[in-house]
């Protein structure tokens, strides 16, 4: 992973990679699941890092012991949020770093290629104007490679110890979103199963 001891000192943006679900349908932690010797954590956020983008983790509490084997104890992001789902995780990280816009990656889409995810760079880059900015695929969004502005995930994190009727799905469809045409629609795919 890319040396950057602090990501607050980072430029606006940090790549967040989410770990902390269930993995129900699996029946085993997802993110540390090995593709060719890596946890697939880590294959996630080596796109990431290819693109020069900071690193965090966003994991449950009952997985730090075994994430902190692998990944540097201080990319670790633990669960606060009052919210559930993957909302939980994006809003742990928005509140401890309420200042940065967060590119969010699942730890389950290794189909995920760095050009998806440089379109939605550049859409971000040539239109600020939104507060997030997604791929959507028939009207459905498609949360994961897409980016959360701090401005935009600031009044949810606000709001969240009230309200339990809020999903990535609500937010987005709610929200000043940005939403990109599906080019490639194996890169969204989840793997609820060993490849």
């Amino acid at each position: 992973m890319n040396p950057v001891a602090d990501p607050s000192q980072a430029a606006d943006l940090i790549g967040v990679v989410l770990c902390g679900g269930e993995s129900s349908r699996m029946g085993r932690d997802k993110g540390s699941l090995l593709r060719n010797g890596t946890p697939w954590a880590l294959v996630m956020a080596g796109l990431l890092d290819s693109l020069h983008i900071p690193v965090l983790f966003s994991i449950n509490p009952a997985q730090a012991e075994q994430y902190a084997s692998f990944i540097p104890i201080d990319r670790l992001v633990l669960d606060t949020s009052a919210l559930a789902g993957p909302l939980k995780g994006l809003l742990s990280v928005h509140e401890r770093f309420p200042s940065k816009d967060i590119l969010l990656l699942a730890c389950d889409m290794l189909d995920l290629d760095e050009a998806t995810i440089v379109k939605v760079l550049d859409a971000r880059r040539a239109d600020d104007r939104h507060d997030f900015y997604v791929y959507a695929d028939n009207r459905f969004a498609q949360p994961f490679c897409g980016i959360y502005t701090a401005r935009g995930l600031a009044p949810i994190s606000r709001s969240a110890a009230t309200r339990t009727d809020l999903s990535l799905q609500s937010l987005l469809k709610g929200g000043n979103t940005l939403a990109l045409e599906v080019e490639r629609s194996e890169a969204f795919g989840n793997y609820n199963a060993l490849p």
